[in-house]
């Protein structure tokens, strides 16, 4: 892992906020398990919950759930690693600030970074577009960071080109698979 992602991992770990870049868009991010991290989140990003949260693999990503399936799996072992956000039924062992009625919204990014810092905050990570309520998804840029100072520590922008589109949404539950977005 090089140097940069390794602090930002740290800072996260410590209870710090990121500004990163995944595959799709710019995003906030916080260790899932720093509740001081989950809620410099919601203060920055205007809300309580739900947020999204990463995954470093889809073994970690799918034991949340509850039930695994048929097309779960096959959602997962198709859409994974990539833009597919994918919305289940959760076993409820992390902050209520990750569901929203029992579902929990997650994703392996193709970003191998991104993925690796999942790895380093036990699997799973907090994340959020980078914006504000209403506003657009802002840049990585330094002025956003010293805009933001408050809440962001670090900026850790990564080697892959992002989309720059949102993901797909698909919530699964035991009799259908519907696209939210």
């Amino acid at each position: 892992m090089p140097y940069q992602a390794r602090l930002a991992a740290k800072c996260l770990r410590q209870g710090g906020l990121i500004a990163h870049q995944t595959s799709t868009v710019a995003g906030i991010a916080a260790d899932v398990h720093s509740t001081k991290g989950l809620r410099q989140v919601q203060k920055f990003k205007q809300r309580v919950a739900p947020f999204l949260l990463l995954a470093d693999s889809k073994r970690t990503a799918l034991q949340q759930a509850v039930y695994i399936s048929p097309r779960l799996r096959k959602l997962a072992k198709t859409s994974w690693p990539g833009a597919v956000t994918l919305v289940f039924r959760a076993k409820k062992q992390l902050n209520p600030v990750c569901y929203q009625k029992g579902y929990i919204a997650i994703r392996v990014d193709s970003d191998v970074q991104t993925r690796q810092l999942a790895k380093q905050c036990g699997g799973l990570m907090l994340s959020s577009s980078f914006n504000r309520r209403g506003q657009a998804v802002m840049p990585l840029h330094r002025q956003s960071r010293i805009r933001f100072h408050r809440y962001i520590r670090m900026l850790l922008p990564s080697q892959q080109s992002p989309s720059g589109k949102a993901s797909t949404i698909y919530k699964v539950t035991s009799k259908t698979v519907i696209q939210l977005r």
